[in-house]
């Protein structure tokens, strides 16, 4: 479903409830105050998931909580090639329990939230944010709604 308020503002929500990879297009890049909606559910005996903004063939973030290591790997790929893992901070995703996580863009890097709660943050490594086009999520995970909109 998709609607457009007057102004810069468009609101919509996907509805996914289905398998993985799962990739929700960004037609209009990626810009501050864009507001990424995730309810999901961590598979029971799982190891890991990610959520990817995508341009083109680079991965301008790479958020990927890894069960295994207790940890939230964050990351750039650019090239090709990964740039230095961020891992510090808690790990507050349990296996079976669903989730809701908001990751907002701003004009310096991603702040991500949990439940409400403050996460982490992290910096923008390149430009071109307005290229951006998809968000790409996968692994061992129930997704069961992805939803962009502006804040």
């Amino acid at each position: 479903v998709f609607f457009a308020i007057r102004g810069a503002q468009y609101i919509y929500t996907i509805l996914v409830n289905g398998p993985l990879p799962y990739d929700l297009p960004l037609h209009a890049g990626i810009m501050p105050r864009l507001l990424i909606t995730i309810v999901g559910e961590p598979v029971p005996g799982g190891n890991r998931f990610h959520v990817d903004f995508v341009r083109e063939h680079d991965v301008v973030f790479h958020f990927n909580p890894r069960f295994h290591e207790n940890t939230i790997v964050r990351n750039t790929q650019l090239g090709g090639c990964w740039g230095p893992e961020e891992r510090e901070g808690g790990f507050p995703f349990v296996q079976g329990r669903q989730f809701e996580l908001k990751i907002l863009v701003e004009t310096d890097g991603f702040k991500v939230a949990m439940d409400g709660v403050h996460l982490l943050e992290f910096e923008h490594r390149t430009g071109g944010m307005e290229d951006v086009t998809r968000l790409h999520i996968e692994g061992d995970l129930i997704l069961f709604s992805a939803a962009p909109s502006m804040i």
